[in-house]
């Protein structure tokens, strides 16, 4: 790595993008991500503007830019600059993006599933919502002895007359809305912040009792549904 910021080839030793070449589009494709592409990912997690994080990191906002687009070879002086004020190390730049490691599941990317636990295709989604509830799985399928659901009750929605038992414990937080809670011989009305823990033995059934619909995540171990 050349120990200040130089233009066009690299210096020996520095990490050299690789290529290929796309025989269908006569076109180069990248094999291994830049350290500007590097650098470009993580700001942008951060939701950093290049003139925020030029400021953190005490450089230029145009050098930031210059590397993000491969314009300029940082030095390494440089990048430790970078990687403290995005909280990293300067190994980051150099290494390979990590695969999914089923740690984070998006919001996008949550299965939907019906009151039995069945996996929704998009077609029958709709179908869950005009009862009013909807659950998704907000855990990944890595996890082995806890599940994480994300519910959605609209206004007058309810699990129904019937409580439900099952073996395990369970734990919830509201996040929206007002939701009523029935465990055993006792009512619960949980508004936004508020949890609560019960054994699942004890027989148990919500209600959403808000003028606005209610959305929690629960947490049951081991899985139920």
């Amino acid at each position: 790595m050349a120990s200040s910021e130089t233009r066009g080839n690299a210096a020996p030793g520095a990490r050299r993008r690789v290529v290929a070449a796309d025989t269908t589009s006569g076109r180069e494709t990248a094999m291994e991500p830049s350290i500007g592409g590097r650098l470009s990912e993580l700001r942008r997690q951060h939701r950093y503007s290049i003139r925020a994080l030029a400021a953190r990191a005490s450089v230029s906002a145009s050098l930031i830019s210059d590397v993000e687009r491969g314009k300029v070879e940082p030095s390494i002086s440089t990048l430790k600059r970078l990687a403290h004020a995005l909280g990293t190390t300067l190994t980051y730049f150099f290494s390979e993006p990590s695969e999914p490691s089923g740690r984070v599941v998006r919001a996008s990317e949550r299965v939907a599933l019906s009151a039995t636990g069945e996996i929704l295709e998009n077609d029958s989604r709709s179908a869950i919502r005009t009862r009013g509830i909807r659950f998704e799985l907000a855990s990944p399928a890595e996890a082995e002895t806890i599940e994480a659901i994300f519910g959605h009750y609209e206004v007058g929605a309810s699990m129904g007359e019937e409580p439900v038992t099952h073996e395990g414990e369970e734990w919830g937080m509201v996040l929206q809305g007002r939701l009523k809670v029935w465990v055993g011989d006792e009512i619960y009305f949980l508004d936004p912040g508020d949890a609560i823990w019960f054994p699942s033995t004890i027989p148990h059934r919500m209600e959403n009792v808000a003028k606005e619909p209610t959305s929690y995540i629960w947490i049951d171990t081991p899985k139920s549904f």
